[in-house]
Order: structure tokens, then sequence, then C-alpha cells
């Protein structure tokens, strides 16, 4: 048996063109992400979520029910999600006593979960608290990494290379 036997072709135009999206390419696609809001999840993180969807709005999925997930102790439901909107990236938001406002942000490759920071929120200010005009959809923030630790130490590294 040959190994384009085993290659399941697609027998509509629709399975195609969906197998077509997915095919690796010489340039990649704008990475999507999804945010989720865990089970307790504040205010304040709620506001968080709704800021960052609002600035990477065309390549973000808000999921607005809450969540009973804990990423750290099991992934299969944030792969699973990953699996069904097609996201790469992802933001996962809740509180409790022992982490106030709790934010972990991941990466996914091939939908299993590549490596994930946790970091907590202490002063936020809202998008809408800012008193401007609105920022057009798409428009990409400018962000500013001060301090030599963006180069030497593997976490903050790390931890840049997420945020961009």
């Amino acid at each position: 048996m040959d190994a384009l036997d085993r290659v399941v072709r697609p027998k509509t135009k629709r399975a195609k063109r969906f197998l077509e999206k997915r095919e690796p390419k010489l340039n990649e696609n704008t990475k999507n992400a999804m945010l989720i809001r865990g089970g307790n999840a504040n205010l304040t993180v709620t506001e968080v979520l709704k800021d960052v969807y609002a600035v990477k709005k065309p390549f973000a999925v808000l999921y607005k029910r809450k969540n009973i997930t804990r990423p750290f102790e099991d992934q299969t439901s944030l792969e699973f999600f990953s699996k069904k909107s097609d996201c790469s990236l992802f933001l996962f938001g809740s509180h409790n006593k022992k982490r106030p406002n709790n934010l972990i942000i991941g990466r996914m490759f091939d939908y299993h979960v590549l490596d994930m920071i946790e970091l907590g929120v202490e002063k936020f200010v809202s998008l809408k608290d800012i008193k401007n005009s609105k920022c057009p959809e798409g428009t990409k923030p400018m962000l500013i990494f001060a301090g030599d630790m963006f180069d030497v130490n593997e976490e903050y590294r790390r931890l840049k290379s997420l945020l961009i």
C-alpha cells in the first residue's frame, strides 16, 4: 500500500475547500485567539477579556458563558474549543481568593497546548474610561518591553513572544 493510497480525498467541493484552508502555506494566516471566562470571573476579569476582544476583534472569539475549567490541570476542554473555533491562542480569565484577577495566556500547536503563562491584573483601566475616539477595527497596538530582562531571562522572553 502506497502512502498516497491512504490519503483521504474530498468527495464534495465544501470538503475540498475546508482541506485547502487547513493545508500548509508559505505565508500563514494571522492567529485567531479565543477568550474564555472562568467559572467565577469577576467584573475586572470580564472587562479585561472584553477589551482584548475589542483590540483583536476580527481575529478573536469571545466565549460569554462561564466555563468551569482549570487549564493547568486538564487541557482537554481548551483543546476542544481550539479545534471547534480554529484558534491557536487563548486567554482564560478567572478569579478566586488565592489568585485574584487571574489571566492565563497560552499557545496551541496542532490543537494541543504548547505553553501557558499565568498573570495577575492589579491596576486596570478599561478602554471605555479613556476619553478619545473609538479605535478602528483591526488596529494593531504598540507594545514596549522596557528593561534587559525581556532579552536575558527565558521566562520573560517567552512572555514577550506570547504577547507579540
